[in-house]
């Protein structure tokens, strides 16, 4: 689920004029600076979906399917490197978290602090990319919730939305083929290394009255990562409230 609040035909400010997700050239962009046609932004609205097995209990809604324009787009800010292609995924995160505040699953911002938590990445992924994608995507997700509008269309007041990436994995994970489900959590769990300043952030701002933490991540498979970052965390006193992803393989 995406969200554009001023859909223009802008596009005469884009470098760039093919579709980050599709890759149709010369396409009439949805916002101002991001080559996005209009049936990639109708797909990346599509419904959100509640995976059927909880991450260690955690709750994952993924904003659609792995595949069409949510690979595409995933694909893009990943492999291809585009910036803008981590805007776009940054506004579907942000779609998906209005979907689940309207929804009664996370509060309303405007109303109770509310943390994104970005899942992990090797140092290496992140330094080749320009950055960790996720945590990118995250901060442009906080931007727009800053300002999310109310029923009425008219914004509320300014919500209190952080960002915080306590943790990357130290290496990829050893081979989980054969491996049951919390035998891969346990994989990714041994992988997880900390950052003791970035807790403490976290462990303080969760302290605030009504404060919540979500997980958001690009894609989800067998539900490994998620199962393994929310144990990691809740080892360390952080319990999250749901976890978002872009995509589910």
């Amino acid at each position: 689920m995406g969200d554009w609040g001023s859909i223009g035909d802008v596009t005469d400010l884009v470098w760039r004029r093919d579709c980050v997700c599709c890759a149709r050239v010369d396409v009439p962009s949805v916002s101002p600076g991001v080559a996005l046609c209009r049936g990639c932004a109708a797909e990346l609205r599509g419904p959100v979906s509640r995976l059927g097995v909880p991450a260690a209990g955690l709750p994952v809604f993924a904003a659609g399917p792995y595949g069409g324009a949510h690979r595409g787009l995933v694909l893009a800010a990943k492999e291809h490197v585009r910036p803008e292609a981590v805007t776009v995924m940054g506004d579907v995160m942000a779609g998906t978290v209005r979907h689940l505040v309207a929804e009664g699953v996370l509060p309303d911002p405007r109303l109770s602090p509310l943390v994104l938590v970005p899942a992990p990445t090797t140092v290496a992924a992140a330094r080749q990319r320009g950055g960790c994608v996720v945590e990118r995507a995250a901060r442009r997700a906080a931007e727009g919730l800053r300002g999310l509008r109310g029923h009425s269309g008219h914004s509320g007041h300014s919500g209190r939305v952080d960002v915080v990436a306590p943790a990357h994995q130290a290496a990829v994970a050893r081979d989980s083929v054969g491996l049951g489900r919390t035998q891969r959590r346990e994989n990714i769990v041994l992988t997880l290394r900390f950052d003791d300043s970035a807790l403490q952030r976290l462990r303080r701002l969760l302290r605030r009255e009504g404060a919540t933490a979500c997980i958001v991540d690009d894609v989800t498979t067998s539900g490994a990562t998620l199962d393994g970052f929310a144990v990691g965390l809740a080892a360390r006193g952080v319990r999250a409230t749901a976890a978002v992803v872009v995509a589910e393989a």
